[in-house]
């Protein structure tokens, strides 16, 4: 799992709106031997994003694909969501199944919701 998911930017939440993004490799299967790679059935990996701000309310979340390394020998089957959105953060889990082969995925996030008032942020 990479750091670089960690690395967030945020905007100012000045006008009540807050959006917080990141990027970066969700896994590498092939260089740690792990099991989207080498096993089959159903599989899954979790990678918890902690906000760099937290939100007012559990914010929206919308994730994207932006590279994955698969085999050509079976069919490409994967589904991607969020799963355990909170104020502070929420997980990406990619689950795969059957005999589907991932070596590689990389991600992008986003996160859209109500800024703390800067009325509340303790200084």
């Amino acid at each position: 799992m990479s750091k670089d998911l960690i690395k967030q930017h945020s905007t100012s939440p000045l006008v009540g709106v807050q959006v917080i993004t990141g990027s970066g490799e969700l896994f590498n299967h092939v260089a740690t031997n792990g099991p989207m790679w080498y096993e089959e059935g159903d599989r899954e990996v979790r990678f918890k994003i902690i906000f760099t701000d937290s939100f007012q309310k559990p914010p929206h979340i919308t994730l994207g694909i932006t590279g994955m390394d698969s085999s050509k020998a079976q069919n490409l089957r994967f589904s991607l969501i969020a799963e355990n959105v909170t104020l502070e953060g929420f997980e990406i889990v990619m689950k795969t199944w059957s005999d589907t082969k991932i070596a590689r995925a990389s991600v992008n996030w986003s996160a859209l919701g109500q800024a703390v008032p800067s009325s509340a942020i303790r200084r």
